[in-house]
């Protein structure tokens, strides 16, 4: 006798759930929170949630309760993996109701992931939320970019590989590369070649690296072999600016001549984003009419405040051309005022 799944009323939200899922492959409890639960949160919790980064209270909210539900009714799968909360793949029953739905994008799903790539892979996708959520662009995942070259039935350009991300753009495209470990220098050729016949004219490989001092050994490589269509940042600095870092490169000078450094960024930073404050508007006429007069009337009444006759003190008397230091002792008045 087969299992029995529990009925689950499928709305809107279990569709945009089981959806995610497809197109990522496999995504965690906290990036599930962050993407369907979480829409209008602060913009650093987001990527908190993006990467995963949860403590166990995620457990106790509305996103897990309804992934248990989903799970009982054998749409999704929850996966279990080392230093990971609890991420979930879809099961041949999702895939099967977004497809009757009309909402399946893919011709399969993926069932499961070998634990020595899943810390890659979660980050990978933590940058893909990343760009579309919060910087509005239009990314592709390695396993989109597979299905469209099968559906075209075409080689993809001479490569043997996809990159881990794909920012969609006719007139600069971007591959993202997200790099935990450094490969071989020649390894680093071999791929640095292969992207030159991939990318557009304007197109750019941009890595995000994990590991200490990468992006400068990448620019480096890079500039040695003249591909100046790489550049590299950090993988943190991306994540603690939530995708607004710098990306440093090189500008080509000829193959025989070093290149000059250059940085890019995708998006301006929070700091340029922040509204200057606008100067204060000219005074009218009747305003600075207004003005003028309060000015002259103070100005009045100063002046005769100073033409006054004072009582003499003992330091000499007041009126007009007092002695302004009458009130320093003599020995302390400059010359010429004693």
């Amino acid at each position: 006798m087969g299992h029995q799944w529990r009925q689950v009323n499928l709305g809107e939200r279990d569709y945009a759930i089981m959806g995610a899922i497809e197109k990522w492959g496999i995504l965690g409890l906290g990036q599930l929170e962050g993407l369907v639960f979480k829409k209008g949160a602060a913009s650093e919790e987001r990527t908190r949630l993006f990467f995963n980064e949860a403590g166990r209270e995620i457990y106790t909210k509305a996103c897990y309760k309804r992934l248990s539900d989903l799970e009982a009714g054998g749409y999704v799968r929850s996966q279990f993996y080392l230093n990971h909360r609890k991420l979930y793949t879809l099961s041949e029953g999702g895939h099967e109701a977004l497809t009757l739905a009309g909402k399946a994008k893919m011709r399969g799903f993926r069932r499961g992931m070998s634990e020595a790539i899943i810390d890659h892979e979660i980050k990978v996708n933590g940058v893909g939320l990343v760009l579309i959520q919060l910087l509005g662009m239009k990314v592709a995942t390695e396993r989109q970019l597979v299905e469209w070259n099968a559906k075209e039935a075409r080689p993809a350009k001479g490569q043997d590989s996809f990159p881990d991300l794909w920012i969609v753009d006719q007139k600069a495209p971007k591959a993202i590369e997200v790099e935990l470990t450094q490969k071989s220098e020649m390894r680093y050729k071999e791929i640095f070649y292969r992207y030159s016949n991939m990318v557009a004219y304007d197109g750019m490989v941009l890595y995000l690296t994990g590991w200490p001092n990468g992006p400068e050994l990448l620019c480096k490589l890079a500039n040695k072999w003249d591909k100046p269509f790489i550049y590299a940042a950090s993988l943190q600095e991306f994540r603690d600016r939530r995708g607004r870092c710098q990306f440093i490169g090189y500008r080509s000078n000829g193959y025989y001549f070093p290149g000059q450094r250059e940085s890019i960024s995708l998006a301006p930073s929070e700091e340029e984003q922040r509204p200057i404050a606008p100067s204060p508007a000219p005074a009218s006429p009747p305003a600075r009419k207004a003005l003028e007069t309060v000015a002259s009337v103070q100005e009045a009444t100063l002046k005769a405040s100073l033409d006054a006759p004072r009582e003499p003190d003992q330091w000499g008397g007041g009126g007009p051309g007092a002695n302004p230091y009458r009130h320093l002792p003599p020995p302390l008045r400059p010359e010429g005022w004693r």
